[in-house]
């Protein structure tokens, strides 16, 4: 019995040693937690109150506002993973040896996600150069629609059958791309054939006429035109070249195609079509 107690005595002398220490420890390392603690509320308040004025200055040079969005997003990873460190290193992590498994880490993902970070630095090459913006109207590889948004990883466009389309940005960036939208003012081209024995002086007249009596016709920075363009096998090609406001572009290119035909038959001016004069020979006329 004797030695019982004497066990019992032992394993609680070492019990109160083990709570002794773990009190004296979590003593000494309680000012590291609350430094910690105290980073962590700087780096949240930082985070909230930093992006607002650089917000405003960024706004102040007219740049576009995804790449505002993005470089907001920069400022924080940052404030973030410069809180983190120091938080980590008043814990006594070892922050060296930390980011050295982390730089070891990131190089592998790197390498398994090499596409998307390219499209992500492809993304940050478009905001910056500005070959569109979002609003623009864009054809890039046959697909034509207005851009919506540029994303970290794709561009977004609306299609005039109003479906959405993504687009990689490493492909924006090595595909050609039109951009209808690039100025205020487009010139349009209209081809109209007509025959052989039409009085070409006179159709031209007609077709400048048209185009300066229409209302969405300028005459900067040039007048319109009426020429001579080429000579198909039945028919002489007219082009008519005008300019007007871009987002006059379609309503009269509608309008004038369907103005021409009436202006043209009204002057007895006939718009020829493919035909073919078949030969039959008798049997007379045989051998």
């Amino acid at each position: 019995m004797e030695e019982l107690w004497k066990g019992m005595g032992t394993q609680m002398e070492h019990l109160r040693t083990a709570l002794e220490a773990f009190w004296s420890g979590l003593v000494s390392f309680l000012p590291h937690l609350l430094s910690a603690a105290l980073i962590l509320l700087l780096g949240l308040i930082a985070s909230r109150l930093l992006p607002r004025p650089f917000n405003a200055m960024l706004k102040r040079t007219n740049m576009d506002p995804v790449a505002v969005k993005y470089l907001l997003r920069a400022l924080r990873i940052v404030i973030w993973s410069l809180v983190s460190v120091m938080a980590l290193d008043k814990l006594g992590v070892p922050v060296s040896s930390l980011l050295a498994v982390v730089a070891a880490v990131g190089a592998a993902v790197a390498l398994a996600i090499r596409d998307n970070l390219s499209n992500l630095a492809s993304g940050i090459v478009l905001l910056f150069t500005k070959p569109f913006k979002a609003g623009d109207f864009i054809e890039v590889d046959g697909l034509s629609g207005t851009i919506t948004e540029i994303e970290l990883m794709h561009t977004y466009l609306d299609t005039v059958g109003n479906m959405r389309a993504a687009i990689p940005n490493t492909k924006m960036m090595t595909a050609s791309i039109l951009n209808y939208s690039a100025h205020e003012l487009r010139r349009q081209d209209f081809e109209v054939t007509v025959s052989y024995d039409t009085d070409l002086e006179e159709a031209k007249t007609i077709l400048r006429t048209l185009a300066e009596e229409h209302p969405l016709v300028l005459r900067e920075p040039v007048a319109p035109r009426a020429e001579v363009k080429r000579y198909d096998d039945s028919a002489v090609v007219l082009t008519l070249q005008v300019w007007c406001r871009n987002e006059n572009y379609w309503d009269l290119q509608y309008d004038l195609n369907a103005r021409i035909k009436p202006a043209l038959d009204a002057k007895g001016i006939a718009i020829p079509y493919p035909q073919m004069d078949l030969h039959v020979k008798g049997p007379e006329q045989e051998g």
